[in-house]
């Protein structure tokens, strides 16, 4: 199978391949870090003096804009301060006007006081005029004569609304000068002062100038400002000595220096702002020639233009600066490069020689692994038949077990489909599934009948799963079988064993339902018991009993033999005869009765001691639930004292109606009053006997105190609504009463239960809820009524997906199909109790029990023994291998109460 594993071992290419990678990415690194800088270095020059220069005119153009916006905010503040001292001073004159008044001057003497101190009073502004005017605007006093500029008459219009002891502003239309004024309500008479707009104006120029001659920016404090006014006139220069002067006039320039201010009027003219190149004397350098580049913008409020300028010369310190970082930038790099290169090889070389080494190490334990998996295979081999197949079906391989039960040979195998062995009896339907299911890369379950090539039949359970590469396209199909055709001839002969019954040689019950399902039309079978055999048993014991049985079977085999009947012995005194409708059965049981018994019976051996016996016969005569009316008519024989009663579908009716809303009813109140309880019996570990887990079963407590147990309500219930509601009280019950104990607990499923999406869901939310799922065992009923198989196989698949683990319960009778433990992917199984009560009675069930243990076990599941009640089953279990039982032996069935409680509850008993 592992064949076509290939075998590699590294040799001497392997440490060449290296080294070649290693050589290859060093050149890639001198290129990059040695041969490539060199050649750029020149370029990198070049483009960091361009960025240089280009920093350099970004910095004085934010410079520029930056004093413009300085500018605006002197100008502002200058005004606002001319204000605020003219308003001080003329509320000031207000104020003592006011003072006068009080002290009782009369008013000539406030008016002449008032005139002396506007005399005496500092101004700031020398060129000030202020007159003093009358209410009805005759001039009361002026130190000089009126500006020209300014007109009397607009000054007095301006009087008319003004407010007492309120200064006004304003500037009149003729000449942006400042006027101010205020009435001085205790002279009844106005002052006005003006001040020129050029005064205002040298104040303003004086400020500004004052602080951009002291501004200096840019390496070594190269970058100054200067101001042109209007008529291109020079009105500050940084560098000059004096920088400005203090009347507000021209700087003395050099003529050529008019050219250039003309360039500079018409650059703010047509752009706004912007650079301007152009060479100059550079005053720093003996007034040599030099390129320079400024930057100029304009202030239109006082038709200023304010630039600033550097010379490239200026730049060079910088651009040597950056030449000497950009060669140690190189110079670093290239020694990083070389060390780089140096530790590349030096560690490529470490690492080829590690490399190989460590490939050796896997190669060891490739080696290893190959060792393990054909230890696998091996086991693999033993134990399962295997085949392998391609994307065709074809055989590729097959091992020598299946070789041996096929019949073929390897070589007559391969490159045959898969048909070669399949039975005529399967049908086509099942493959189709089969190759629909690989071909979409899901893994198939199931089991087959196949042919060998001599003739004869084999039974398997498979799995067949295809192979993928990484990215999930199937490369093959491989197959591995259970032989389980030994297992189903043991069923087969405990079948046998089941139909017959080992006392008296009758059909058994499994023999008569099987006989019942077979019927194509009405029958009649009627049911005998014998009176008060309990009485016989507790008197004369069980060998008295069983020759009672023994006596009667005999008697109705002579009776009642016949191709058309059929005899029965169901349980403890319980016989049966099954007849064609056709015969008229009543007849013949009421001659039998009346005759009966034809000879004595004799409890004794000796047959010295005898012992009357009395019958009970009920006969039902019917298409359908034949079992079902027989016993109604034999409990109605039983009530009323008959010896033959005859099924009456009317009254047997109206009693199984009374019988059913009785538990209904009886269901319904026990749910609104809490008495539908959980009772736990403990499953045991036959290693060592601790109590590994519980099983959660049903109880109803009647109103009484006393206990019924499921089987006289839950086949009633199932039929209607509340049993849904059964269902919920035990699960409820059982998540809480676990919540706080370690132990591993079981709920019984039924196939309904499994298809109702509301209760699983409640399963899941109440499991969660108390955080039991990693503990919880689901118990699911085996069998073959399944409505919805695979909602059910969906619905067990999402369960465990969430931590729940599944048992198959009462297995080994009814739909005992492998395929259905395969499929449903248990974890555990209980075989059922019927198997485990005739361990010590029949080889034949206890060879049928060993099969299934070792079915079980080799698909990785656990197995469960029930019903062990005495000793002598349990030591039989623990030899034929069941890791659990569970019985009276170890405990009945209690409440939650009688439970150990906490990390006490799982202990050994």
């Amino acid at each position: 199978m592992f064949q076509g594993l290939v075998k590699t071992r590294i040799t001497t290419m392997n440490l060449l391949s290296a080294l070649l990678m290693t050589l290859f990415l060093a050149a890639s690194i001198g290129y990059f870090l040695l041969l490539k800088p060199l050649q750029e270095r020149e370029k990198s020059l070049a483009e960091a003096r361009r960025m240089h220069v280009e920093q350099q005119q970004a910095l004085i153009r934010d410079n520029v804009l930056t004093a413009i916006d300085m500018i605006d905010f002197i100008v502002a503040t200058t005004r606002r301060d001319v204000q605020r001292t003219l308003e001080d001073r003329l509320l000031r004159l207000c104020s003592l006007a006011e003072l006068l008044q009080r002290q009782g001057y009369d008013p000539q003497q406030r008016l002449q006081v008032v005139v002396s101190q506007l005399q005496r009073m500092d101004w700031p502004q020398p060129e000030l005029w202020f007159g003093l005017f009358a209410a009805d605007g005759q001039l009361l006093f002026e130190p000089t004569a009126a500006p020209p500029a300014v007109d009397e008459v607009k000054i007095l219009a301006g009087l008319s609304d003004l407010p007492p002891a309120q200064v006004r502003f304003w500037s009149p239309e003729a000449a942006p000068d400042l006027l101010a004024a205020v009435h001085i309500h205790d002279l009844s008479a106005t002052l006005v002062l003006h001040i020129p707009a050029a005064e205002l104006q040298r104040q303003i120029q004086l400020q500004v100038f004052s602080y951009l001659s002291r501004q200096r920016f840019g390496d070594n404090d190269y970058g100054y400002y200067f101001v042109i006014g209007p008529h291109n006139r020079p009105l500050m220069v940084a560098t000059f000595q004096p920088s400005y002067r203090a009347d507000g006039g021209s700087l003395q320039v050099p003529a050529a220096y008019n050219q250039l201010l003309e360039d500079f009027r018409r650059l703010v003219q047509r752009q706004g702002a912007g650079y301007h190149r152009y060479r100059y004397d550079n005053p720093a350098r003996g007034n040599a020639l030099e390129e320079k580049i400024a930057f100029v913008a304009p202030y239109a409020e006082l038709d200023w233009i304010v630039g600033s300028g550097f010379y490239l010369s200026d730049l060079e310190t910088g651009f040597r600066a950056i030449e000497q970082q950009v060669l140690r930038q190189k110079r670093d790099t290239l020694v990083t490069g070389v060390v780089l290169l140096s530790l590349n090889l030096l560690f490529s070389l470490a690492v080829a020689l590690w490399l190989n080494r460590h490939i050796r190490h896997l190669e060891q334990q490739q080696q290893a692994r190959l060792h393990e998996l054909e230890q696998y295979k091996k086991l693999l081999d033993l134990s399962c038949l295997v085949s392998k197949g391609d994307l065709e079906g074809r055989i590729t391989y097959a091992n020598e077990a299946f070789q041996q039960v096929s019949g073929y040979r390897l070589e007559e195998m391969l490159g045959q489909p898969h048909s070669l062995f399949r039975h005529p009896a399967m049908p086509r339907a099942v493959f189709k599934n089969l190759w629909e299911t690989i071909q979409a890369g899901r893994v198939w379950r199931g089991s087959s009948k196949n042919r060998a090539k001599d003739g004869h039949d084999f039974y398997t359970q498979q799995v067949i799963m295809p192979i993928t590469d990484r990215d999930g396209h199937i490369l093959e199909y491989i197959a591995a079988r259970y032989d389980i055709t030994e297992l189903l001839q043991k069923r087969e002969q405990l079948n046998l064993a089941f139909s017959t019954d080992t006392l008296t040689a009758l059909g058994s019950r499994f023999k008569l339902m099987k006989d019942i399902n077979a019927l194509t039309g009405p029958a009649c079978l009627a049911l005998i018991d014998i009176n008060n055999f309990h009485g016989i048993n507790k008197l004369y014991g069980t060998e008295g009993g069983d020759r009672a049985l023994v006596y009667l079977s005999k008697v109705l085999s002579r009776t009642f033999a016949g191709e058309q009947l059929s005899l029965y012995r169901l349980n403890a005194d319980i016989f049966a005869i099954l007849a064609g409708h056709e015969r008229s059965l009543e007849q013949e049981l009421r001659r039998f009765l009346a005759d009966f018994p034809t000879e004595p019976f004799h409890v004794d051996a000796a047959g010295r001691q005898p012992v009357p016996l009395a019958l009970t016969v009920g006969l039902a005569c019917a298409d359908e639930n034949l079992l079902t009316c027989a016993d109604i008519a034999w409990k109605q024989a039983k009530r009323n004292n008959l010896v033959l009663a005859l099924y009456d579908p009317a009254s047997a009716d109206r009693d199984e109606y009374h019988e059913k809303m009785f538990w209904i009813d009886a269901v319904r109140q026990a749910l609104s009053e809490g008495r539908i309880l959980a009772y736990f019996q403990p499953i045991v570990s036959l290693a060592d006997g601790s109590v590994a887990k519980f099983e959660t079963l049903m109880r109803l407590q009647r109103e009484d105190g006393s206990i019924v147990a499921p089987g006289a309500f839950l086949p009633v219930l199932q039929q209607t609504p509340y049993y849904v509601y059964l269902t919920h009280a035990i699960i409820e019950q059982a998540c809480s009463t676990f919540k706080d104990r370690p132990c591993p607990f079981a709920i019984n499923f039924s196939v309904d239960d499994l298809l109702r999406k509301e209760t699983v869901q409640l399963l899941i939310d109440t499991a969660q809820r108390y955080g039991v799922m990693e503990r919880l065992v689901l118990e699911v009923v085996e069998t073959e009524n399944i409505q919805n198989y695979d909602q059910a196989l969906a619905t067990l698949a999402e369960l465990k997906a969430r931590g729940c683990r599944i048992s198959i319960d009462d297995f080994g009778t009814g739909y005992s199909n492998f395929s259905y433990l395969t499929q449903l992917r248990a974890d555990i199984i209980k075989i059922d109790g019927s198997l485990i009560q005739a361990l010590d009675k029949d080889a034949g069930t206890r060879e049928l029990v060993s099969s299934i243990v070792r079915f079980a076990h080799n698909a990785g599941m656990q197995v469960v023994a029930e019903f062990v009640d005495r000793p002598e089953l349990a030591a039989i279990v623990r030899q034929l291998g069941c890791d659990f039982a569970q019985g009276y032996l170890y405990s009945p069935p209690v409440p939650a109460t009688q439970m150990p409680d906490g990390s006490s509850c799982c202990q050994t008993p």
